[in-house]
């Protein structure tokens, strides 16, 4: 696996908000999708040149590393970089199956957990949160990188923001710090018969808590979206206890499960439409006739549901 630039932004700012990575681990060992001189010029824009061990020996290491993350990680903070995966075929520090919970050995055990595209892959996702949340130490950061939207088949899974929200919560131990959107993705394409790569990438946007908006947070976009979460580990509490649900499935105010969310006016024009005409009517036929005196409700959906709603996203830095 390997990070790209903008995930590696994050983990910086994570660093200058308060994430010690002093004991870092990472789910699969970590390549990097930069140029050792990009990695050098992004830790000059963020002022943190010259890494602890010295220009030239982070220079050379990392031309010569097969994993670059593990040599950027120390460059930020890390005096340690172990690793989980499912087998020792990369060669990770920790041999593990996250479907299965980790042994206590683990608890408590790292100043920084980072997922850099691993949760999406693994069939039991509650057991793998939990395994991450747990050897996370107390005051910790546990960093999360996944797709969202638009990458079906990548994975089994593509995760809502809420999910993240509901899981990382006081009553689990943690809290989100951070949580950002964005177009992030890679195009293939070839030139005189070699192919070639390159970028797709969107504006940072900040994910608001559903929980705190009482709307569904929804997004429909064209290009893949991935979804970066800094969440702090408070305390140590069992996991889970009350599984995570929706906010609007807990909520006292009922008008939240009302997705329509009619006024007054609205409803009585619909319960009229329900006693004087067919279902067929005002299910089927009167949404086609719509069309020709509200041309642009199509266009206003998407936007609804876009990174244009202010509800639910607010431009970030980045």
């Amino acid at each position: 696996m390997g990070l790209v630039l903008n995930s590696l932004k994050f983990l910086i700012e994570a660093r200058q908000n308060g994430a010690r990575f002093d004991e870092t681990l990472t789910l699969g060992r970590q390549h990097m999708t930069l140029s050792p001189e990009r990695a050098v010029s992004l830790l000059q824009d963020y002022n943190l040149w010259p890494p602890p061990n010295g220009e030239e020996r982070f220079q050379a290491e990392l031309k010569k590393a097969q994993w670059r993350f593990d040599v950027f990680a120390r460059a930020i903070g890390a005096k340690n970089v172990s690793s989980m995966d499912v087998s020792d075929y990369e060669e990770a520090t920790i041999v593990h199956d996250l479907n299965f919970p980790v042994g206590p050995e683990l608890h408590e055990r790292f100043d920084v957990v980072i997922d850099g595209g691993t949760l999406e892959h693994v069939f039991n996702v509650p057991v793998a949160m939990a395994n991450c949340m747990k050897i996370t130490k107390t005051g910790g950061h546990l960093i999360v990188i996944t797709n969202i939207n638009n990458l079906v088949g990548h994975g089994f899974y593509q995760f809502s923001p809420e999910l993240f929200y509901r899981m990382f919560s006081r009553e689990n131990g943690f809290e989100v710090a951070r949580m950002v959107a964005l177009v992030d993705t890679f195009g293939r394409s070839s030139l005189l018969g070699v192919k070639y790569d390159f970028p797709i990438q969107g504006p940072w946007y900040d994910v608001h808590d559903p929980d705190k908006i009482r709307k569904r947070n929804i997004l429909i976009t064209r290009n893949p979206v991935v979804l970066l979460v800094l969440a702090k580990k408070i305390s140590n509490e069992a996991l889970f206890k009350v599984p995570p649900r929706q906010s609007e499935y807990g909520a006292d105010d009922q008008s939240v499960l009302n997705p329509s969310n009619q006024n007054s006016l609205g409803r009585k024009v619909i319960a009229g439409l329900q006693r004087h005409f067919p279902e067929s009517f005002w299910r089927e036929w009167l949404p086609r006739m719509a069309a020709f005196v509200d041309p642009a409700r199509a266009w206003r959906h998407h936007r609804k549901n876009s990174f244009a709603n202010r509800d639910f996203y607010s431009k970030a830095r980045g």
